[in-house]
């Protein structure tokens, strides 16, 4: 598996801490990050696709049968020739089914050129993204992270993000989004980083204390 190793000596660590003392105190106990990515940019939209408004495992259940019926080929041939009884069965909303067809369709019909999203800027990917019917703000912003590897990329409104920012920040619920936003826009072309450190916060369930000043370390 691919990875993005993260060190905390790394520039772009070094200047998210001296901008943000509070997010560089989650830096300091969470220390190097390593980040799977996702570089077959037609796995990583349908993997998204799958992933949206349900949990982590019920997604990561419809994604491995997905990829066992197509023996992990990720081409538009192989997808096309799904049936939509299989998908349906593998636990895949009517719309998802749907949405995965437009996306097949799109690559199909030259609409969406996969390989040569990583020319263009951060905007026109999630402009050309968009216009696929199924794949929103949050699906193309995910795709500038885990698979062209943008470094200055913070999904706004990804709701994983705005708990660890509300608890890291000590802001309100209501004040959370605004919160993540004020830091995209003071990590800059770091703001990557700090999102995975955000995300990571998470996952080492730091969000079960009050604050990050009641962790050991």
């Amino acid at each position: 598996m691919t990875s993005w190793n993260i060190h905390v000596q790394d520039d772009c660590v070094q200047q998210l801490i001296k901008k943000d003392a509070t997010l560089a105190l989650l830096i300091k106990k969470v220390g190097n990050l390593q980040i799977n990515i996702r570089p077959n940019p037609l796995k990583s939209l349908i993997r998204s696709i799958i992933g949206q408004q349900i949990t982590v495992k019920v997604a990561a259940s419809i994604f491995e049968q997905l990829t066992d019926a197509i023996n992990d080929e990720w081409t538009v041939d192989k997808l096309s020739k799904i049936e939509d009884t299989q998908m349906k069965s593998f636990g895949l909303s009517k719309s998802k089914i749907n949405y995965i067809h437009n996306l097949v369709t799109h690559i199909q019909h030259g609409k969406l050129d996969l390989e040569n999203l990583h020319k263009l800027s951060n905007d026109e990917v999630i402009r050309t993204l968009t216009e696929v019917k199924g794949i929103g703000q949050w699906t193309a912003e995910v795709f500038l992270l885990f698979t062209l590897q943008r470094p200055d990329v913070v999904p706004v409104h990804d709701v994983g993000l705005q708990r660890s920012a509300q608890w890291l920040y000590g802001t309100t619920k209501a004040q959370r989004k605004a919160q993540l936003a004020l830091c995209s826009e003071r990590w800059k072309h770091c703001a990557s980083i700090g999102a995975f450190y955000l995300w990571e916060a998470i996952h080492q369930d730091y969000l079960a204390y009050a604050s990050i000043h009641d962790i050991n370390d």
